[in-house]
């Protein structure tokens, strides 16, 4: 929104104006919900030329935008996370920040701690639960007795300081915890380094309590995209294909095969979450996603980075934790 048609909007800055926080930027000022006052970053040429296009103000240290805005999308690198959304938590400012909430359990603990001390809104940025092709799935397959992810891509040379499992399978984690709604109990995995000096490939299988399985492979060195999530349950099996937007039902029920598939209507759904998130900041509502959600990613991803460190002993993790 235009800063001459502020009334009414809730007042919001971005902080992180790298590859995927000029995205923000820009929904931000979109959003007829919002008024983007202020964008920082520590490249003051990238703030400034972010702020004019938007007409806000542009600022170097992350601290500016207290007092100036009511809500925020942090954006910086992981390591950041937990200094730059304290700040904003502790002065009651709502934030949304991007995926994985943390760099470690703890620092996110603190911040879902902060937050209900200041009573602000924190809300992750797990995109795909906004994916209308993923709601689609959730609605119809209710009773996952294993899931399967596939997330592969070619490679980019993007964000390659960032391990694969935190980067691309922290998607599939979260929603996958989702369809299952139980603990997991155990974890193995495997990956390595390609061509990034962090892991480029992982697959992992979780165990949960309630018996099922989850199967998650990940790639940023694959000759294609992929991004689907096939879901068996009794007598039917669902494929979900994120990036055709299609979801399809395999049925053998009363001995008589059959399938279905809907195609879902294309989406931004970067748009669909900070639309959401400004939703719970006016409401001052739960989020889609709220902290507990994005800590219970990370405890899981930490798990299967711990289990590819051990692979060649054989050893078995346990998540442990608050899932």
């Amino acid at each position: 929104m235009s800063q001459g048609s502020s009334s009414g909007a809730i007042r919001t800055g971005v902080v992180g104006l790298g590859y995927f926080g000029s995205f923000h930027a820009r929904h931000h000022a979109a959003n007829p919900k919002a008024y983007l006052v202020a964008v920082a970053d520590a490249d003051a040429e990238r703030a400034s030329a972010t702020a004019a296009a938007h007409g806000a103000e542009a600022f170097a240290d992350h601290r500016a935008l207290i007092g100036r805005v009511d809500a925020v999308s942090i954006t910086v690198p992981t390591s950041l996370h937990h200094e730059v959304a304290g700040d904003f938590l502790d002065a009651g400012i709502h934030v949304l920040i991007e995926k994985p909430i943390a760099d470690t359990p703890e620092a996110a603990r603190d911040l879902i701690a902060r937050a209900a001390a200041s009573g602000a809104v924190l809300q992750v940025g797990h995109i795909e639960r906004f994916s209308p092709v993923f709601a689609a799935l959730r609605e119809r397959a209710v009773q996952p007795l294993s899931v399967e992810c596939t997330r592969i891509g070619p490679w980019r040379g993007r964000a390659i300081d960032v391990d694969v499992v935190l980067d691309l399978m922290i998607h599939d984690i979260d929603l996958v915890l989702t369809l299952v709604g139980a603990p997991v109990e155990s974890v193995s995995a495997v990956g390595s380094p390609v061509l990034a000096p962090t892991n480029d490939y992982a697959h992992a299988q979780l165990r949960f309590a309630n018996g099922a399985t989850a199967h998650l492979s990940a790639s940023r060195v694959a000759e294609r995209t992929e991004r689907v999530i096939r879901v068996v349950e009794p007598a039917r099996h669902w494929t979900a294909d994120l990036a055709q937007r299609t979801v399809a039902s395999y049925d053998r029920g009363n001995g008589v095969d059959s399938r279905q598939e809907i195609t879902v209507p294309a989406s931004d759904n970067l748009a669909l979450e900070i639309d959401s998130f400004l939703d719970a900041v006016a409401k001052h509502s739960r989020p889609v996603v709220d902290g507990q959600a994005g800590l219970d990613a990370l405890v899981v991803a930490k798990a299967i980075l711990d289990r590819i460190a051990l692979a060649p002993t054989g050893a078995v993790i346990s998540p442990g934790g608050s899932l």
